[in-house]
């Protein structure tokens, strides 16, 4: 289906899928293709023109995914307990707000017992003693926005794990209606459980490919970028192998089936993928390494100064004096406030871990394809023979591609627009899946296409080699008429960018992709990277992020793919770029929201001034406290003295970790 109309896509879809008389709603946008499959003798225009309230019917069971909703309200009540806390913390009332904070904060009493009864002294055991004390000394506005801080992080963290499993079962699931199985003529659709090896599956224009297999027959275009990186679909025919993952762009496929579910290629990356995630997301954040370091010390103080004096307000004043309750409320507050200033340039961090690792990155990975370049290809020289000029091959090819969705249609396209060349309507068309188009134009017949089609045709094709770039050749009535050249051209911010990133500390820029050896070295070249490397399939990047890690390196890798996920998982930092795959934006720690790759020195910008920021927390919390725990520890300091320090402190940092909230543009270009 064409979409001439100017119509919202995003509206429309929506209303076709709410539809009682549409089955399915199949949509790409990388390929412009809609395929809707309805009941009823439908056109077009009859689609658009359904009222509102022909379109506002429920939805038959099954056909809405309501998952996202669901998970909202799971978010909401997941974050209730700290919510509460956090209000009651502030409202202060003392016979009300108690009681509630004693509720709220039972999980974390319960960490804390649990790591006394297996004898380890951890940030747990730290933050029950902050708390119990803070209540017993009716500090109520600090309880409540300690627990609420603390109750926060542990929902953070549990929650990072469960999207990216939802994303990738999704992945390797495929279609919900199960896979088309060719038996006797028909193509029933079965569970993929229900699949098995050997059998037949059909896979149609629009769709992607749910399994493993041997093409047996049928010729489609396939869009394999989420595997090699490769700006362009190719062409699939009898007896290729093809891996699920693969969207078919034209065409229809029939393919034996060899592997399903996870014992896919996809199915195996995912389940490394869940390892890694799962390794990944309980490391702790800086704010519980370094209280941990002060649980046992303090502990050992106040109890050995206890034994000696029998001082109980001497022991009170020392425990109080816990750097704790500053450190875990003021480097989580640093770290949220640059978090938001991050936001605010569209720059968004997963974790506070996610920006501590960015600060010491000094080897930076990146895909190719929609990473370092634009992922649309544009065209860069006509080579006509006589007696045509590269406007009239520009035209006819132009007219020929039609309404074409493929990529290098559209170039040609494109640059015929641009250059005024009206484009005639084409007739007589004739469509080649994967390898190009003829059709008759203002009375030549044109064909455009590979070298296949026009060696098909009975045509002479000169030789021509240009590995960095895709070529297409036009013949005339027979004959060989023009090439037509095409490169994936570079991001127009790539260089400065990458200079940027050298200013930040990064001493290593890297190009690692799926594309050919001789395109990703115009692209290394053209950034002055410091090397590539080339035909990599997603567990060889992850391999080599390994490698580079292994030699000491801190590795952030940068990509938007299915195939950059699991070298994400593997680095330091993972950060997808906009427009970025679900599966790489779920996995990465870093996202970058807009088409910028400026965007990413700015990242390394700000969590370089978190750290910092942090860093001068620490020493805000630390040295009043340590001047305090040293009076205490020889009793001249009393427990209302020793809650002013501490609490005072804990303000100071507090109002010290608020100033990312106030900064206007980029932070300065010296590094912190």
């Amino acid at each position: 289906m064409r979409l001439r109309h100017q119509v919202p896509i995003d509206g429309f879809l929506a209303r076709m899928r709410a539809h009682p008389g549409v089955r399915t709603v199949r949509y790409s946008p990388a390929n412009n293709s809609l395929v809707l499959e309805h009941e009823q003798d439908w056109t077009l225009a009859d689609l658009l023109e359904l009222p509102e309230a022909d379109v506002a019917a429920p939805a038959k069971t099954g056909e809405i995914d309501d998952s996202r909703e669901v998970g909202k309200a799971q978010m909401v009540r997941s974050f209730m307990v700290p919510a509460v806390a956090m209000v009651a913390g502030f409202l202060n009332l003392v016979p009300l707000s108690t009681p509630v904070l004693a509720v709220c904060a039972a999980p974390i009493l319960r960490r804390g017992v649990r790591s006394l009864v297996s004898r380890k002294l951890t940030i747990d055991v730290l933050d029950s003693a902050a708390v119990v004390l803070l209540l017993s000394t009716g500090d109520i506005v600090a309880a409540g926005l300690s627990v609420g801080l603390i109750e926060t992080g542990e929902r953070l963290r549990a929650q990072a794990q469960g999207r990216a499993r939802h994303v990738l079962r999704g992945w390797m699931g495929g279609d919900s209606r199960g896979v088309r199985v060719l038996e006797e003529g028909s193509e029933p659709r079965k569970p993929l459980a229900a699949v098995p090896i050997g059998a037949l599956a059909v896979v149609y224009a629009g769709e992607t490919i749910p399994i493993d297999g041997l093409v047996v027959s049928g010729s489609a275009s396939v869009d394999n970028r989420t595997w090699t990186g490769e700006p362009y679909p190719v062409l699939v025919e009898e007896g290729a192998s093809v891996l699920a993952g693969g969207m078919v762009v034209d065409g229809r496929l029939v393919i034996s089936v060899t592997a399903k579910g996870e014992d896919t290629r996809a199915g195996r990356l995912a389940a490394a993928l869940e390892d890694a995630i799962a390794a990944n997301t309980r490391i702790s954040d800086m704010a519980r390494s370094v209280a941990d370091r002060f649980v046992a010390p303090l502990l050992l103080l106040g109890g050995g100064a206890f034994l000696v004096t029998g001082d109980v307000r001497r022991l009170v004043s020392i425990l109080i004096v816990d750097y704790g309750t500053g450190i875990r409320i003021a480097i989580p507050t640093s770290i949220l406030t640059s978090m938001i200033q991050a936001a605010r340039q569209q720059i968004l961090f997963r974790s506070g871990n996610a920006m501590e690792q960015l600060s010491t990155v000094d080897t930076v990975i990146f895909d190719k394809t929609g990473t370092l370049t634009t992922g649309r290809p544009a065209v860069t020289a006509i080579d006509p023979v006589a007696p045509w000029s590269e406007e009239q091959v520009l035209a006819l090819a132009g007219a020929a591609e039609g309404h074409l969705p493929h990529p290098i249609a559209r170039a040609i396209r494109r640059l015929a627009r641009k250059r005024g060349l009206g484009l005639s309507e084409p007739t007589d068309v004739k469509y080649h899946n994967g390898g190009g188009v003829e059709a008759l134009i203002d009375g030549y017949r044109v064909v455009v296409g590979e070298r296949r089609l026009l060696l098909a045709a009975g045509i002479p094709y000169p030789d021509i080699s240009a590995e960095d770039a895709s070529v297409v050749a036009i013949a005339i009535d027979g004959r060989f008429a023009a090439f037509i050249e095409l490169h994936d051209s570079v991001r127009a911010d790539a260089v400065a960018a990458m200079a940027a990133l050298r200013e930040r500390g990064v001493q290593r820029l890297w190009l690692a992709t799926g594309d050919r050896p001789a395109a990703a070295e115009a692209v290394s070249r053209r950034l002055h990277l410091d090397g590539f490397t080339a035909r990599m399939l997603p567990e060889d990047k992850a391999r080599l992020v390994r490698e580079m890690k292994a030699d000491g390196r801190r590795v952030a890798l940068v990509g938007d793919g299915i195939n950059d996920a699991a070298a994400m998982a593997e680095a330091d930092v993972g950060i997808a770029v906009a427009r970025g795959a679900e599966l790489a934006r779920e996995t990465a720690d870093v996202l970058l929201a807009a088409e910028d790759l400026m965007l990413l020195a700015q990242a390394m910008k700000i969590s370089q001034a978190a750290m910092a920021l942090v860093r001068q927390n620490i020493a805000l919390v630390a040295g009043p406290n340590t001047v305090a725990l040293g009076m205490a520890t020889a009793g001249m300091l009393p427990p209302l003295a020793a809650t002013v320090v501490n609490n005072g402190s804990t303000l100071l940092a507090g109002a010290n970790a608020l100033r990312p909230l106030y900064a206007g543009r980029p932070l300065a270009t010296s590094r912190p």
